[in-house]
């Protein structure tokens, strides 16, 4: 009898630990592919890329990294913006963008108003909106507004709005 209660504590200790490890490993996966600004998931073909120091910060999208840059002038030493059609990392200063289409890469899925038991929940402000994307030259982004709604602006005038919001 006591050596079936230790087989069962032994058994028990090794599935926690093995739980344990796995969601910590999980936890670190996750972490890796969220914007290190918002904490959303990143999506590759919205990713911005920011040289601080001497490591690489990966944004969710171009609006949250240029919330980073505007905060902290003279901190980033090269963005760069990935492409929306070819997934080609560009200057982030040569790129074009698109601000305001209608598809919101970064809070898909995430609703705007939330029932909670005390009332409703809206949310007021959000850092990734409006949606802002990058498009290596002027007639693809002018091409994407076109399809999807929105304006299109240089890098000055995306750091300006970005700065403005």
């Amino acid at each position: 009898m006591k050596h079936k209660e230790t087989l069962i504590t032994v058994i028990a200790l090794v599935a926690i630990g093995v739980t344990s490890f796995v969601a910590y490993r999980h936890e670190q996966k996750r972490d890796a592919s969220s914007c290190p600004f918002c904490d959303r998931m990143v999506h590759y073909g919205t990713a911005y890329r920011l040289s601080v120091g001497n490591q690489i910060l990966v944004a969710c999208c171009p609006r949250c990294g240029m919330h980073y840059a505007a905060k902290r002038p003279g901190d980033v030493q090269e963005a760069r913006a990935t492409d929306l059609n070819s997934g080609e990392l560009i200057p982030a200063e040569s790129a074009y963008y698109v601000e305001g289409g209608d598809v919101e890469y970064c809070t898909l899925g995430e609703h705007p108003v939330q029932r909670v038991p005390q009332g409703v929940s809206v949310r007021a402000y959000d850092r990734c909106l409006p949606t802002l994307v990058a498009f290596k030259t002027r007639p693809e982004a002018e091409a994407y507004r076109k399809q999807h709604g929105g304006r299109v602006l240089d890098y000055a005038q995306a750091m300006e709005h970005v700065r403005g919001q």
